[in-house]
């Protein structure tokens, strides 16, 4: 028989270690001849060593220190835990607590030294750090453990807290106002422990979240002392640093980071008193109690001591009453029974009346029913309480802690994926232990469910997928597609779950239109980056990109920046010439991901047109040989977004002979005739751009029509010139018919000579009586223009 004795010191718990050959052959260190471990662990109940974890690392060679595999087959019996362990040299690691922790725990990996792996990092939730499980560990390094022969060892260690208890209480006080709410936080609190029940990664430098702990105090006024108050405690488990001399009474490997506390208290008569980031003078020791008194003045002062945080199971008196209970607190959603055990002839129990807490009751073999108010519960926000029970002089005070009883409530469907058409109705069912549910969410818009609430046992319930008539500038689109979560609870155990609604969207501008950017210059491709799509729904991705034309390929979709990029060929080489670099159009077909089978067809359109840069001013000029031409210029269509009706402002004014000589809005003239030129010296009309920047009473595109006439009889049909001339800064000046740009840049100009047919007519000047030079659509968002040739080129 091969023994090791563990005396565990500071937790009151003994372990009993011995290696046993059990008659097999262990030399060979495999499985089947493996010696017998078995731990006694004395006083320390069921919970601790139910959930203690046993993880092997090497003890000698190149590899001591490294993880080699945990325990997986561990018997738990009511006072030890029993495994096989091949033979060799061992640095054992227990990890246990008095609640289930595995969840929480980082398990190691085979490639660092244990105090560069983390073991646990306490996660924020719901944005404040929870406190962790109180987490004990012990190491016992160097066991050997040889096959075929007794061994024994003798040793002690110490299956102790590797974390730290933090109370907070207001020791003295005075003028807050007892019904208000005092709020706190505790800041730089450290987060993570390594596998040698070190903070990681050092001591001197721990990892420490940078969300708070909070909590909020029940202020009273003192009985004993008028004007002073106090409030009650506030508890935190928080990790701590097992040092190589914890035990020593002045330990040296410790921790100087300090944590921090600030407060929010009501004061009497609506005011705050506010302190921030006020450090606490002392720094948290293992296996103790940080006791942080504050004292509330005209300031706000600090102190704190380190006491020693010991396992009490039993309260007595000098009559040796004694009071047991079968567990130190309670943890409850409606209603939980604790069971005591004592001595005396009868027992009282009370709690703070007008709380959460509704009712306490004695029952049969000496239970204690609790029972809470699960109304005014807010979700997400434990709250603590406690009670008293009392034997003779012996008063035992049980926290209690109302949270979700979890696991009580589920839906078998966590993601409902609706799609237009295809997926417009999906169902979950609703699984409720203990109680009835309800939705908590009130409006999801993106999908509506047929009941809202249901009672214990398994509900049906139908989801249908809401749609609205989409419009990117307004709201309802924004509301109606895409993710929303539904929180389900169940109204008694207080437990919740959620369903994600996925409605997918997809929207393309422009009458389901993608607008393709055309090749300019020389080039032969073009890459368009288009926000003419809108995509809803789970991570908003689109896929499975085709065309069944050619000259649309490379597409891909960026779902952060919601871009489509394609590039676009130059459409050329057509069999009839004259078709090259006109307007065309295509097709283009995607999928959403998150719906694969919803699939979008968006034309794609090429608009191969003149493109004017940025410009500020616009001239068109006619000039031919000798004798009278008439020019009419107007804007025309230019439709206010959404109302359908012509901007009156402007629209259908024309300038030109016997027409008007400029039209004016904003104070300002807009658009301007030259004057009437009788013999070939030019006749103009300028565009005065900068007026329409940012009018929201105009559309973003804006027509300018063009036409001119032969006044001379006869003449007609014959040629004019036709040019135009854009202008960056400077000013405009009326010279004779025509307008001259001083001080600015000429950003283009181009020149058409084309086919006038008409001869005077200026009644009819928009019907036939002037021939239709030209239509000049200028994008006032851009500052630039495109140009569209009507008239017979020569």
């Amino acid at each position: 028989m091969a023994g090791k004795y563990i005396n565990i010191l500071l937790g009151l718990l003994t372990i009993f270690l011995s290696a046993c050959s059990d008659d097999r052959d262990s030399l060979s260190g495999q499985a089947g001849g493996d010696p017998l471990l078995t731990f006694n662990m004395t006083r320390a109940g069921g919970n601790i060593v139910s959930n203690t974890l046993v993880y092997l690392f090497d003890g000698q060679g190149s590899d001591a220190g490294k993880f080699n595999h945990k325990v997986q087959e561990v018997t738990y019996g009511p006072d030890r835990l029993s495994m096989t362990v091949a033979a060799g040299t061992w640095n054992i690691a227990l990890v246990t607590a008095n609640t289930n922790f595995s969840g929480g725990l980082i398990q190691p990996v085979r490639s660092a030294a244990r105090k560069d792996l983390k073991m646990w990092e306490t996660q924020p939730a719901g944005g404040v750090l929870p406190s962790m499980p109180e987490l004990r560990t012990a190491s016992i390094d160097g066991q050997q453990v040889i096959g075929g022969q007794d061994n024994s060892v003798a040793g002690t260690t110490i299956l102790s807290r590797n974390v730290a208890l933090v109370k907070v209480v207001i020791a003295d006080a005075g003028g807050l106002d007892v019904n208000g709410t005092h709020k706190l936080e505790l800041k730089d609190v450290p987060t993570t422990l390594n596998w040698e029940g070190g903070l990681f990664p050092t001591a001197k430098n721990p990892r420490v979240s940078t969300v708070p702990m909070t909590g909020t105090f029940r202020v009273k006024d003192s009985t004993s002392l008028p004007g002073h108050q106090r409030s009650d405690t506030l508890y935190f488990v928080i990790p701590a640093h097992k040092g190589n001399d914890y035990l020593n009474a002045n330990p040296k490997d410790t921790i100087e980071s300090h944590m921090k506390v600030s407060v929010d208290l009501a004061c009497v008569g609506g005011s705050h008193f506010q302190k921030t980031d006020v450090v606490i003078p002392r720094v948290p020791r293992v296996n103790g109690i940080l006791l942080v008194r504050l004292l509330v003045g005209g300031k706000l002062d600090v102190t704190a001591d380190i006491l020693g945080w010991e396992d009490v199971e039993l309260n007595a008196d000098l009559s040796q009453t004694q009071l047991y209970t079968d567990k130190a607190s309670v943890g409850l959603s409606y209603k939980d029974t604790l069971y005591v055990n004592t001595n005396a002839s009868d027992f009282t129990v009370n709690y703070p009346t007008g709380g959460w807490i509704t009712s306490v009751r004695k029952i049969e073999n000496n239970g204690v029913e609790i029972t809470a108010d699960v109304n005014s519960y807010v979700d997400g926000q434990p709250r603590s309480s406690y009670i008293t029970i009392k034997a003779n002089n012996v008063t035992k005070r049980i926290p209690v802690t109302q949270r979700p009883d979890e696991g009580t409530i589920r839906v078998n469907n966590k993601r409902l994926v609706f799609c237009p058409n295809l997926h417009e109705n999906r169902q979950v069912e609703i699984t409720s232990i203990g109680g009835g549910w309800k939705f908590l969410t009130a409006d999801p818009k993106k999908a509506r469910a047929n009941v809202q609430s249901g009672n214990a046992g398994k509900s049906n319930v139908n989801f249908t997928r809401s749609s609205v008539a989409y419009n990117k500038t307004l709201d309802e689109g924004h509301l109606v597609y895409g993710d929303t979560l539904v929180i389900v609870k169940n109204i008694m155990t207080l437990a919740t779950d959620t369903i994600r609604l996925v409605n997918c969207y997809i929207y393309v501008d422009n009458d389901n239109t993608i607008s393709a950017a055309a090749p300019q210059g020389g080039a032969t491709t073009a890459v368009t980056n288009s926000e003419d799509v809108i995509v809803y729904g789970g991570n908003r991705m689109i896929e499975n990109f085709s065309s069944p034309q050619s000259w649309i390929h490379d597409i891909s979709w960026d779902f952060i920046a919601q871009k489509l990029t394609f590039t676009t060929d130059r459409n050329i080489g057509n069999p009839n010439p004259e078709d090259d670099d006109e307007p065309r159009a295509g097709t283009m077909k995607f999928r959403h991901a998150a719906c694969p089978d919803y699939e979008v067809t968006a034309g794609v359109y090429q608009d191969i047109l003149v493109t004017i840069p940025p410009f500020h001013f616009f001239v068109v000029k006619f000039t031919w040989n000798g004798n009278d031409v008439d020019i009419a210029v107007e804007f025309a269509g230019n439709d206010l977004a959404g109302n359908g009706n012509n901007n009156s402002l402007y629209d259908k004014k024309a300038v030109g002979w016997s027409l008007q000589r400029d039209v004016s809005y904003k104070g300002q003239v807009l658009l301007q005739w030259g004057g009437d030129a009788t013999g070939g010296q030019g006749e103009t009309a300028f565009f005065n751009a900068p007026i329409l920047e940012g009018d929201v009473n105009s559309p973003r595109k804006i027509k300018l029509d063009v036409y001119a006439t032969w006044y001379t009889s006869g003449r007609a049909p014959d040629k004019m010139t036709f040019t135009m001339y854009a202008y960056k800064g400077g000013t405009m000046n009326h010279v004779g018919t025509n307008f001259v740009n001083v001080g600015g840049e000429l950003l283009y100009n181009e020149a058409h000579t084309v086919m006038i047919t008409t001869t005077r007519g200026v009644g009819s000047y928009a019907t036939g009586g002037y021939t239709r030079v030209a239509t000049i659509t200028y994008d006032r968002v851009k500052h630039s223009a495109k140009v569209q040739i009507w008239a017979a080129k020569i």
